[in-house]
């Protein structure tokens, strides 16, 4: 078995990025890198390098340290679909129509923005609900829905990855974990911390929220939408609302994320840190589904066939994401066994000042997120490279962790063929060239003020 292949050993990672920018096909990106890694592994034995890689792909998949891994990235898919399909979705968002909270265009504005960060559970649905619910407001106040489209856009996907109590913690934690981090959860959570353009990106939206400020494209549609402004009569929705509906979502919801609190504590005999973390979020979620399950049939009398089949439909909806990490997990493997992160770490500890790295992995890991327009797809191919490169170089891992998960969020932000992108020009209305137009200004000032902040972080960690 070859293991000291020099810069052969990059080979599979950044063909995967490459075929993944050209293709805009992760999982094939990451299916072809894990192939190739094996048939460098066993050269010139190709055929025997194909078989390995097969092998590795079917043991990746049936162990037993990832069972959990699939079950609750399923499990927040089919929570989701019964939430959405069953009914009580509809009326939490009706709901939220009917109050009277908005009554000026500031309080329109930090109302989005405090939504999106409330529904931290999943970035689309966090933007669909913001979107839709803030959309009449701003009509009827002469708020430009590219406003809206930028406030949901830069609060949702950030405030995901910064509050990891959903399926994007799940997803990175388990990347993490298989890097052969000793401690995924505490490295997660001190990575938060350092994810400065997701902070960053965040807090400039509650500044725009407050303020109003515009500039770049976003002034002339704001005028536009000022100028149009005309005053009306309110028109208030007028549907009837299912209390125990809102109720059910609520309390799924709320439930979904103090479980998981818990459950560190219980499976950590009293210590938070010591918790089994894949264990709490599967917990946490299988019991709010079952909450919106129950919830759904008591207050709707949703029948067991629609039940059944939001659960498969939303399992099968978030499915592409477990395929992708399941890829990710054996390119990982298979790139460690080739010493990839070794090498990497050699070179660059040779050729660039440390103190470069961590502004360095946010600028590719952004590059690439916007090229295949997919932060998630940005973890899978990044953390494999970034974690084994700060280990190599003793140099924290979590700094590594939170430039890359910044970069994908900054690439997947500013991607016109994001599907957050898109979502926010859908929920807002917003034609979407427009959203991209007026969203980048806002986009790259954040971005250069992160990177500024990780041009600082590895000084103070290289000294």
């Amino acid at each position: 078995m070859n293991t000291e292949l020099g810069w052969i050993s990059l080979l599979p990672s950044l063909l995967a990025i490459v075929f993944a920018i050209l293709t805009r096909r992760v999982v094939w990106a990451l299916l072809g890198g894990v192939l190739l890694a094996h048939v460098l592994l066993f050269m010139p034995a190709f055929g025997t390098g194909l078989q390995s890689g097969v092998i590795s792909l079917g043991e990746v998949l049936i162990a037993p340290s990832n069972q959990l891994i699939w079950g609750f990235t399923l499990a927040i898919g089919a929570l989701f679909g019964v939430l959405e399909r069953g009914g009580t979705f509809g009326h939490f968002v009706t709901a939220l129509q009917q109050k009277q909270w908005v009554p000026n265009r500031r309080r329109a504005r930090l109302f989005t923005w405090i939504l999106g960060v409330l529904v931290f559970i999943e970035s689309n649905v966090s933007i669909m609900t913001s979107g839709t619910t803030s959309r009449p407001v701003y009509d009827r106040l002469g708020i430009s829905r590219q406003k809206l489209a930028y406030i949901i856009d830069s609060t949702c996907a950030p405030v995901c990855i910064l509050i990891p109590l959903n399926a994007w913690g799940a997803f990175n934690l388990g990347l993490i974990g298989n890097q052969g981090v000793s401690d995924p959860i505490s490295t997660l959570i001190a990575a938060i911390g350092l994810n400065f353009y997701a902070i960053i990106a965040l807090f400039l939206a509650l500044f725009v929220a407050w303020s109003g400020w515009a500039f770049g494209p976003m002034r002339a549609f704001e005028q536009q939408a000022q100028q149009r402004y005309e005053a009306e009569p309110d028109h208030h929705d007028t549907d009837a609302v299912n209390r125990g509906a809102v109720a059910t979502v609520i309390i799924s919801l709320v439930t979904m994320v103090l479980m998981v609190p818990v459950m560190l504590w219980y499976t950590g005999d009293g210590s938070m840190i010591a918790g089994k973390g894949m264990l709490s979020v599967f917990v946490a979620i299988i019991v709010a589904l079952v909450i919106a399950i129950i919830g759904s049939v008591i207050t709707l009398r949703t029948s067991a066939k629609l039940i059944i089949s939001s659960i498969l439909r939303g399992a099968w909806k978030i499915l592409p994401l477990a395929v992708i990490l399941w890829m990710a997990i054996a390119l990982g493997d298979a790139t460690r066994a080739l010493g990839s992160g070794d090498y990497l770490a050699g070179v660059l500890n040779a050729t660039l000042p440390m103190w470069l790295l961590p502004a360095l992995i946010f600028l590719l890991s952004a590059l690439t997120a916007f090229a295949i327009g997919s932060s998630w797809g940005t973890f899978a191919i990044m953390l494999p490279l970034a974690i084994p490169l700060a280990v190599g170089l003793d140099l924290p891992v979590a700094l590594f962790v939170g430039a890359a998960l910044a970069g994908g969020i900054f690439g997947d932000h500013s991607s016109p063929i994001s599907d957050t992108t898109i979502i926010a020009s859908l929920a807002s209305g917003s034609e979407h060239i427009d959203h991209v137009r007026t969203q980048l200004p806002y986009a790259f000032l954040a971005a250069a003020l992160a990177t500024i902040a990780y041009v600082i972080a590895g000084l103070l960690v290289a000294n």
